[in-house]
């Protein structure tokens, strides 16, 4: 014996199985979103990896801890570390609009590259205070150069600026005139 069905379109009440229709499902917190999107995006470069995330004063900080060589996800001076903290950032805006900057770091190297700039700053200021001539430093990222000049804060007499255009520029750190 054949039964003829009519297809099942879903519209509520027609027999048909429908959705469960009702509130959506709830949407993350900041933290937690930024933790998901960095985890997405460091899978699908490549990575297995374990992301933390916290917030700081100047955004959230989502450090990536993986097992394999990161230097492909840090790129040349940070860039890669940059371009996919603005892409989370953009991410998590959909469903948070007020969302902080997202300051992505993999196994700690924003830490130690800061450690570095600052006593290289250090040490870069005490020469120029002994031979009262500027020194150039390596080229450097607005963040970077930030580091400086907070670091240099802490020793009279020197100042830094960056020349050119652009980023990374040209670091000088010059005694200061009197």
């Amino acid at each position: 014996m054949e039964q003829n069905q009519e297809p099942q379109t879903g519209v509520p009440g027609d027999g048909a199985p429908s959705e469960v229709s009702g509130t959506p499902p709830p949407v993350p917190t900041e933290a937690e979103l930024v933790r998901q999107e960095v985890q997405f995006l460091a899978h699908h470069i490549g990575i297995r990896a374990r992301v933390e995330v916290e917030l700081h004063p100047e955004g959230y900080y989502a450090n990536i801890h993986a097992r394999r060589s990161s230097g492909i996800v840090i790129g040349r001076h940070g860039a890669t570390l940059e371009a996919i903290g603005y892409i989370v950032r953009l991410m998590v805006a959909r469903h948070h609009p007020d969302v902080p900057k997202v300051i992505v770091d993999i196994a700690g190297y924003r830490q130690r590259r800061a450690s570095f700039l600052r006593a290289k700053a250090q040490a870069i200021a005490r020469i120029v205070l002994e031979g009262g001539r500027e020194m150039e430093l390596e080229p450097l990222t607005f963040e970077e150069l930030e580091i400086v000049q907070d670091e240099l804060k802490k020793t009279p007499g020197v100042r830094a600026h960056a020349v050119g255009e652009g980023s990374p520029r040209v670091v000088i750190i010059s005694p200061t005139r009197k």
